[in-house]
């Protein structure tokens, strides 16, 4: 079975500052709002924990 392709895109611009992160801008093509918070939340942990090492 061959499954549709899903092309998902993100134009963002972050900023960290303070040990937390920013969002400066967000442009995303219809996506629903768990799948962007979730993707939020992952990059978030992610620089948050690059940062403080």
């Amino acid at each position: 079975m061959e499954e549709d392709s899903v092309i998902i895109e993100l134009d963002t611009v972050l900023e960290y500052r303070d040990g937390q992160v920013y969002i400066k801008k967000m442009v995303t093509s219809e996506m629903p709002v768990t799948l962007t918070f979730a993707i939020i939340e992952a990059l978030n942990k992610t620089i948050v924990e690059y940062y403080r090492k």
